[in-house]
């Protein structure tokens, strides 16, 4: 390639003569290069004098060109480009004085050491064993009986002790076990009765009634080895997976991984609470790293104040639902944005900004990675509320849509489900906050600082009002549900002032009440129970109300 200096000349003059001798250059014609400049040096030693003094001459003029008289009308062009820009964006800053601190960061400079990579040596199971493995990596084991008792009749104990999760119970299980394992007829039985039927569940065609949905939320409880739930809320997104696999819908999950998880409380000698947060080891999860055609770990990318921040994706598989996760712990980003995704609901209130800029932006990012087309996007609580903002952008700058054109398409396919029956109970933002990290995003839907702001007040008209993510939710969200009859009618009544002059029975919002994957929660016994009393497919027609009605007949002392 060309220097700087020798493309200007190339492009200011076609034929410099003996002036300037301009020779290519790349990584691979040094010896070209070097033959170049020993004939250029000796085809000049060669000339006259009368030559020797016109190529001085042409030199000379050639140098005047970069006088600065000559190049300081580029400046004056460049200073008045940036002053139109400038003038465009001052609306933002005039509403009021605000004071914007960004995040400190710092870049920690590593001198030449040894470095010491961690290894990590995976037990090899025999063949027959295989099974076991694949078994383990897929949540559908979670809620089938048979398969818990199968990994519990490898050692009882030891399975209580690696908190039921077979992925440990496999590393940990002692070479000599594993060899009576693979010679006991018994287990090798169970083992293939039990494969069996799950590939056969996996086998099943997708539902062609089905749209494609994208759910997002905050935190998903699917097992309590993968610490990435704290209570309802978590838990009925975990059913919700997996009832959607049981009836093989069409769907995506889409979350964060958080390498602490949730803390865990503990009570001292002394008797106080304490709150202790303990590291997952994703080896030991069922979560596998997306990659794509090449190998490579696939990757998003958001921009944040002054950097970029980059989110490796994870996948678990909750029976045949997909999950995917983000997890911004790693060596591409610095030591703040690496404890993005530390703890579930962690941090201060810019850390839970940055959570949810992840979890939407992010979000829909990683589904445009892993190339999958969505029909619906459904937000589980307003965490998720940025994919509607993400979306927008896409339609603005891809589609060449106007702001109200794509807000029209957002809103026709995306679905939101609020659980919080109190105002304090959702998430709000200071508009410094909002300031420091999508300042960028007005601009790139074309619309003013003031319209985005808008999108998540309840009172537009009201400067001084914090952004709620529940009303940027429901601004762009079609349909909106409350998880109860009561609670949808409570819902109506809490955003009833976004929908001025129309009373709260008149409100669209509905509801959808909380119910629970009944595999996950069945015990076995009860399950025996039912299956005796209702026949083996009762799973299958739990809507059949004349089936449940059978339980009238179970003699009392059969349910106490």
């Amino acid at each position: 390639t060309l220097a700087g200096f020798g493309q200007w000349v190339s492009k200011e003059f076609k034929n410099p003569d003996h002036a300037i001798k301009i020779i290519p250059r790349d990584d691979f014609n040094h010896k070209e290069v070097a033959d170049e400049i020993k004939n250029a040096i000796k085809n000049y030693c060669q000339l006259t004098k009368n030559e020797r003094e016109q190529s001085r001459n042409a030199a000379f003029e050639i140098s005047r060109i970069a006088l600065w008289k000559n190049l300081i009308r580029h400046y004056w062009e460049a200073y008045e480009f940036a002053l139109v820009k400038a003038s465009g964006k001052e609306v933002l800053y005039l509403e009021k004085e605000r004071v914007e601190k960004l995040p400190e960061t710092q870049q920690v400079l590593i001198d030449i050491q040894p470095v010491w990579r961690r290894v990590l040596v995976q037990q090899s199971i025999p063949e027959k064993l295989k099974p076991l493995e694949e078994l383990s990596k897929n949540l559908w084991w979670s809620w089938n009986q048979d398969a818990i008792k199968l990994f519990e009749s490898i050692n009882n104990e030891l399975w209580k002790e690696v908190g039921e999760n077979p992925i440990v119970l496999l590393d940990r299980l002692p070479y000599d076990m594993i060899r009576k394992l693979e010679k006991d007829k018994a287990f090798i039985a169970n083992l293939t009765a039990v494969y069996t039927e799950f590939q056969e569940y996996m086998n099943q065609k997708p539902r062609e009634d089905s749209p494609s949905v994208a759910y997002f939320t905050m935190e998903y409880g699917l097992h309590n080895s993968l610490k990435i739930y704290s209570g309802g809320l978590g838990l009925l997104a975990g059913d919700y997976l997996k009832e959607a696999s049981d009836y093989n819908y069409n769907m995506i999950g889409v979350g964060l991984l958080y390498r602490f998880g949730y803390f865990r409380q503990i009570i001292t000698a002394g008797g106080d609470q304490v709150a202790q947060c303990d590291a997952q080891d994703f080896s030991k999860l069922p979560v596998i790293p997306v990659r794509d055609q090449s190998g490579q770990w696939i990757s998003v990318q958001l921009m944040f104040p002054g950097r970029t921040v980059h989110a490796r994706i994870w996948k678990v598989q909750v029976g045949r639902i997909p999950l995917y996760l983000l997890d911004t712990d790693y060596e591409a980003n610095n030591e703040a944005d690496r404890t993005i995704t530390d703890n579930l609901y962690g941090g201060d209130n810019e850390n839970r900004f940055k959570q949810e800029l992840l979890l939407g932006i992010g979000g829909i990012r990683t589904l445009r990675e892993i190339g999958v087309k969505i029909d619906v996007y459904h937000c589980n609580e307003g965490h998720a509320a940025f994919t509607g903002i993400e979306r927008l952008r896409e339609y603005i700058q891809n589609e060449n849509l106007t702001f109200p054109e794509a807000q029209e398409i957002v809103r026709a396919s995306s679905l939101f489900t609020t659980h919080t029956p109190v105002p304090a109970g959702h998430d709000y933002f200071e508009e410094d906050l909002m300031r420091a990290y999508i300042a960028h995003y007005p601009s790139r839907l074309k619309i003013e600082w003031n319209q985005l702001m808008n999108l998540g007040r309840f009172n537009p008209s009201n400067v001084n009002e914090k952004f709620s993510m529940s009303v940027l939710a429901v601004n762009l969200s079609q349909e909106v549900n409350g998880v109860s009859r009561l609670h949808g009618q409570v819902s109506k009544e809490m955003f009833t002032q976004l929908w001025k002059g129309y009373m709260t029975s008149e409100l669209h919002i509905g509801y959808v009440t909380n119910g629970v994957h009944l595999p996950t929660w069945l015990s076995r016994s009860w399950k025996d129970l039912y299956s005796k009393t209702f026949g083996e497919d009762f799973l299958k027609r739990q809507e059949d109300r004349v089936m449940w009605d059978k339980i009238i007949q179970v003699p009392a002392e059969d349910i106490w």
